[in-house]
């Protein structure tokens, strides 16, 4: 936990390993045998790491809910048995910004998420991938205490190259 300038935030970094037996997205990691067809050459073990950040930006300090926080979370996974190689985003959210709507919050986002390179080469002959990327709009309205309506629209680039930008509400 940290504290910059009075106003708090966090860091969180952890780690995932596994000692499985995975399907490499390596095109070398495939072979052909004569009568039996194609076979894989299994991956020992894979890792994912992550880190987390919030940070306060903006608080009233007589409504400490009324606040603007910067939020992150960033990834980078084993490229050999992970379709995505690393992911980040970025986001502010505002909570509490108009006093007649003390609980509600609005936000926005940019998101990436990196197709591994193994993945790419690997689909290449098939289909063309690329990274995504995205941006994400939302507002959510307090109706009760304890229930919310939330509104979200998001414009993504997908993987796949033959589509177009998804525009989602």
């Amino acid at each position: 936990f940290t504290d910059v300038n009075g106003l708090p935030g966090s860091h969180m970094f952890g780690g995932i390993w596994s000692t499985g037996e995975f399907l490499a997205f390596d095109p070398t990691g495939f072979v052909i045998v004569p009568g039996e067809g194609v076979q894989t050459i299994p991956q020992s073990g894979a890792y994912t790491l992550l880190y987390i950040f919030e940070q306060t930006l903006w608080m009233d300090c007589c409504q400490p809910q009324r606040n603007v926080v910067l939020l992150s979370q960033w990834g980078l996974a084993d490229s050999l048995t992970s379709p995505v190689g690393w992911s980040a985003n970025v986001g502010v959210q505002a909570t509490g910004f108009n006093a007649a709507r003390p609980h509600d919050s609005l936000g926005v986002g940019y998101f990436h998420t990196g197709v591994s390179n193994d993945l790419q080469n690997l689909l290449s002959p098939i289909i063309t991938l690329q990274d995504v990327d995205g941006v994400e709009l939302y507002y959510s309205m307090a109706v009760v205490k304890g229930f919310q309506v939330t509104t979200d629209f998001q414009v993504i680039e997908p993987a796949d190259v033959r589509n177009d930008t998804a525009l989602v509400f």
